[in-house]
């Protein structure tokens, strides 16, 4: 059988095709660039623009320009958001919240994640440039995935499928639950705590406080790698199920300029 870990390298586009099934209801009324007030996504595109805040209750495509928010993006319980198309690029003034059981994808690049609208599927040429001037909070979201992107601070605790990699929120076409934070810049803190669910990583993250990844259960043996990662003060990992790890990431080890305590002492 496939390793979760390797299904999970090819969740870019699985997420891609299954979202584009959902995505047949009309977006946000609005078309063009142009200033809206408070508006819910309900499904479909987001159009580009200037919003005075942005409630995602459906699943959400940001693919048709660049958008800014200029209170909080609120991604209610079993909606989801689709950020990962090159071009169309967000920027949050204030929170992103994310609710119970929701979605969100925020951020491509080549290799690593390639954006579901680049022509080259394989290596990837497009890359987006998000960014979050607050905090980004998840408090139970089922699938969340963050990549080349700008965060105030990363708050995450709970959620996922449960300890199992049989879990697909979008359907069987798609990844099964997971987390994954990889070439991002944090400015301050960043915590992820109490996860259940089949694989998370926290890879090549500049962070401009301190992390603590910790009582974080997960099905996938090859899970919990924490690696490459410039932290500026301390790095904390306890209770994490398995052990943090550089797995087969080719990752190398954090470097930390305060401590490294835990778990992550061997990783530094």
């Amino acid at each position: 059988m496939t390793k979760p870990r390797i299904l999970l390298r090819r969740a870019a586009a699985g997420f891609g095709f299954v979202l584009a099934l959902f995505m047949v209801s009309p977006g946000v009324a609005s078309a063009g660039t142009s200033n809206h007030g408070n508006v819910t996504c309900r499904g479909g595109s987001i159009a580009p623009g200037t919003y005075q805040s942005l409630r995602i209750a459906g699943i959400c495509s940001l693919d048709a320009g660049d958008v800014r928010v200029r209170g909080d993006v609120t991604i209610l319980s079993k909606g989801g958001l689709n950020a990962g198309f090159g071009g169309s690029n967000i920027t949050v003034e204030r929170d992103v919240v994310m609710r119970w059981k929701s979605l969100m994808v925020l951020g491509c690049e080549p290799g690593a994640f390639v954006c579901f609208n680049d022509p080259d599927q394989t290596t990837g040429t497009l890359s987006t440039n998000d960014r979050v001037e607050g905090s980004l909070l998840a408090t139970g979201a089922t699938l969340l995935v963050v990549h080349h992107s700008h965060l105030g601070a990363v708050i995450q605790s709970g959620g996922g499928g449960g300890v199992s990699c049989s879990v697909f929120p979008l359907g069987p076409s798609g990844p099964p639950a997971y987390t994954d934070y990889e070439d991002n810049t944090i400015t301050g803190d960043a915590t992820v705590v109490s996860l259940r669910t089949c694989w998370s990583g926290f890879i090549r993250n500049r962070v401009g406080g301190s992390v603590t990844y910790s009582d974080n259960k997960l099905a996938d043996p090859d899970a919990n790698e924490v690696v490459t990662n410039v932290i500026k003060h301390n790095l904390v990992c306890t209770t994490n199920s398995p052990k943090v790890q550089i797995g087969d990431s080719g990752g190398l080890p954090n470097k930390v300029g305060g401590k490294a305590l835990g778990q992550c002492a061997a990783l530094v």
